[in-house]
């Protein structure tokens, strides 16, 4: 969801890296400092965008489950699998109503929906969201009731992300240790040159 196309965005970012350089070289007196912001440009771009993908990512774990209890409760009223997934679209919120609506229009242009979720999951890169259309997969080949798979890998997957919950909490105050004693001394280092060359 950036509004740039990549062309623009390596310009942009490159512009911004030297204009940054400059005005660092220019601040600090130092030609080294105004080159090492330089080079931090692109690694700048680069985490903000990947930030922004993590956080599309996690947006999209968060609202799986309920869109696959959705789907199953509309398979188990006799709905369709494309038409239930066409009725999640409806009810739920980007970015999950984006995706699998991108699903819905490459099926009624002829591909195959299966086809149509495995390239979703590829392109989103959710383990949950893999195994899901992998379940689906063997499922269409060997039978049985959709509703109750897509129930039971929604239960897995809420336990799965409360399990994680935990872990992110009970390791939250060394990752915030981690980030401080990184930044440390390079905050140093710039507060120093800045205050007295």
């Amino acid at each position: 969801r950036i509004m740039l196309r990549p062309g623009e965005l390596v310009v942009f970012v490159a512009a911004l890296s030297v204009i940054g350089g400059v005005v660092i070289a220019l601040v600090t007196g130092h030609a080294v400092l105004g080159v090492i912001a330089l080079l931090i440009g692109p690694v700048i771009a680069n985490a903000v965008i990947n930030r922004r993908v993590d956080k599309r990512r996690r947006a999209f774990e968060a609202q799986l489950p309920g869109a696959l209890s959705l789907v199953a409760a509309s398979l188990s009223g006799g709905h369709t699998f494309l038409r239930s997934i066409q009725m999640m679209c409806e009810e739920a919120s980007a970015p999950l109503s984006e995706e699998f609506g991108r699903v819905v229009t490459e099926t009624r242009l002829g591909d195959p929906l299966l086809d149509s979720l495995r390239r979703m999951a590829a392109r989103i890169g959710v383990k949950d969201l893999d195994w899901v259309v992998q379940a689906i997969a063997i499922q269409q080949t060997t039978g049985g009731r959709l509703a109750d798979l897509l129930h039971t890998l929604t239960d897995y997957i809420r336990a799965r992300e409360e399990v994680s919950r935990e872990v992110r909490v009970l390791t939250a105050e060394n990752r915030m240790s981690a980030w401080v004693l990184a930044a440390l001394p390079v905050a140093l280092l710039l507060i120093i040159n800045i205050s007295d060359p």
